[in-house]
């Protein structure tokens, strides 16, 4: 019996890397030959082997008036890595003329990449033209004035009434200065609490959803004036501090604005008629929906809202 002379480790890794490597060049159409496509290819272009090109036939189209068009898909990867895909459109009438129309083609694709001008590292020329960077992200403020209910529950029975509520939109739509006024009202067995607000704060937060939404947090502090009546009439001064949270969805010249938190008043309202008690304070939750118009220009908003 004879034996196999052993076969050397690197060569059978040469051999296996040979067969699963994809070749260089694959040109497998049905509408050209693959033999005079490649040949016209080497004759053209000398540093072929640097290059990888795949060509697979394309999709063809057709119409009432003109034959179907013949194409080819192209894949090229250059000696830089970088890839390239084109469709090709074949004129020639017989198989030789569209090979020889794919190799001439494909050597203009790599002869016009190599003759493409190296990237420059300098930084681009500004254009004069444009504005700059500080310009164009200065973006005017816009201001809003909005109007809804509000309702305030630390027990029963709740207070409930009406928020006057004006704002803007500053630095990037990041803040939210706030004018606020407002009158809420409760009672029970024929004693009545009447609240009259008056105030300021600041709304912190971002735009979201390419400036349709807004959430953030806000503080509002304000001077509050209180009438007391049942039987007879009482009036005081007090403070009442909100703290919470925004939401805002925005359209083009509207939004409906949603907050919630805590209202802090102080000092506590304990008001006592002929047949009930009520109390203010010191803590109650609140929530507020505001529908409010937007004024200002609205092509300089984050996230072009109203475009």
């Amino acid at each position: 019996m004879a034996l196999m002379r052993p076969v050397s480790p690197a060569l059978t890794a040469l051999v296996a890397l040979a067969l699963v490597a994809p070749p260089q060049l694959d040109l497998h159409a049905a509408v050209i030959d693959t033999q005079a496509a490649t040949q016209g290819l080497r004759a053209r272009v000398i540093h072929l082997d640097d290059w990888s090109i795949t060509v697979r036939d394309a999709t063809t189209t057709t119409n009432t008036t003109t034959s179907p068009e013949l194409a080819v898909e192209v894949w090229l990867r250059a000696p830089d890595g970088t890839s390239h895909q084109r469709r090709l459109p074949l004129a020639g009438t017989t198989i030789e003329d569209r090979s020889r129309e794919l190799a001439a083609s494909l050597a203009l694709l790599i002869e016009q990449w190599d003759d493409r001008p190296p990237a420059s590292t300098a930084p681009p020329l500004a254009d004069p033209s444009a504005p700059d960077v500080a310009t164009r992200d200065a973006r005017r403020p816009r201001a809003w004035l909005g109007l809804g209910p509000r309702l305030g529950l630390a027990r029963w029975p709740p207070e409930a009434g009406l928020d006057l509520l004006f704002g803007a939109w500053l630095l990037g739509e990041r803040l939210q200065p706030l004018l606020s006024a407002g009158w809420s009202a409760t009672g029970r067995e024929g004693l009545g609490l009447q609240t009259v607000r008056f105030g300021a704060g600041l709304a912190v937060g971002s735009p979201l959803a390419r400036g349709r939404l807004w959430l953030g947090a806000h503080g509002l502090v304000h001077a509050l004036w209180a009438r007391a009546h049942d039987s007879r009439t009482a009036t005081l001064w007090a403070s009442s501090s909100e703290l919470g949270g925004t939401f805002q969805v925005r359209g083009a010249r509207w939004f409906v604005g949603v907050r919630t938190g805590l209202d802090l008043a102080l000092p506590e309202l304990r008001v006592r008629g002929n047949n009930a008690y009520l109390r203010r304070g010191p803590v109650q939750w609140v929530l507020g929906v505001s529908f409010a118009m937007i004024f200002g220009d609205l092509r300089n908003s984050r996230g072009r809202v109203g475009r």
